[in-house]
């Protein structure tokens, strides 16, 4: 009897399995792909990033090059990258050394940024730039010469250095409280001559709002202040203001605008 019993208890719980698989809704696919990257420095530093890029056919969209805060990584974008991809753009999250996923080199021995000198810190543009060349070889989906970079505090130095020796110069950069010198990227002496600049920094924080109208100098082409009333720096801006958030957002879509995505 026991037996019998079960042997209903089963069935029923089968069928009742069957019913719920055929009428669950299927989990609806990301609008966008993602593929890892890894590179070997010249020094044997392994650098890691991410390429967001959209599902739908095509190949060579506008890229942005998002280059974290000292202390974050590539994840601390949150939903930017997807934010990008999903108006037409390719989007290359880096890991900067000692950061994130960044973090060993290539005999796997752990290496911190919180241990890092300056001699470490000014070689975040040449890792960059190997990245950039690596992806660029790599994948089809991507577009160094249509181009911008977003970067906070570290990584808008970084920007800077890198916009300025990479051989063809992004269409916009944003840079979320750079300064003349930073860990010994310094970039008070660049040129940007073609290059459209959006700059942020909190207004309480003075000492960074001079740093602002000092860096102008290295601008010919439209140089924007957008500051926030926040107490907050680096890309902590466009995460805690929305207000900047939609303003990079514009500013990258006027002076980068996005490819239109064709439909599988």
């Amino acid at each position: 009897m026991f037996k019998k019993a079960f042997a209903i208890i089963f069935v029923l719980f089968l069928a009742s399995a069957c019913v719920y698989a055929a009428t669950a809704t299927p989990k609806p696919k990301a609008p966008y792909k993602t593929k890892a990257f890894e590179v070997q420095t010249k020094d044997k530093f392994i650098i890691k990033s991410k390429l967001y890029y959209p599902r739908a056919k095509g190949n060579e969209y506008p890229t942005i090059v998002l280059l974290h805060s000292l202390g974050y990584s590539s994840d601390s974008w949150g939903s930017l990258p997807e934010t990008f991809v999903k108006q037409g753009y390719a989007v290359l999250a880096i890991d900067l050394r000692g950061h994130g996923l960044s973090n060993k080199d290539a005999k796997f021995r752990l290496k911190s940024w919180r241990y890092f000198t300056n001699k470490s810190f000014v070689k975040y543009p040449y890792d960059v730039i190997a990245v950039m060349n690596s992806v660029k070889q790599l994948s089809k989906k991507v577009s160094f010469n249509n181009y911008a970079i977003i970067g906070g505090d570290i990584g808008a130095n970084t920007a800077v250095s890198v916009a300025q020796n990479y051989p063809t110069k992004p269409k916009a950069v944003v840079l979320m409280t750079p300064y003349q010198e930073l860990k010994g990227i310094n970039i008070y002496n660049y040129k940007l001559p073609t290059t459209a600049i959006l700059v942020m920094c909190s207004r309480k924080d003075k000492y960074a709002v001079c740093q602002e109208v000092m860096l102008k100098t290295f601008a010919k082409a439209p140089y924007v202040i957008n500051n926030t009333n926040l107490i907050t720096n680096g890309m902590l801006i466009i995460k805690q203001d929305a207000q900047c958030r939609t303003k990079t957002i514009q500013f990258i879509n006027k002076y980068l605008p996005p490819k239109k995505i064709t439909a599988q």
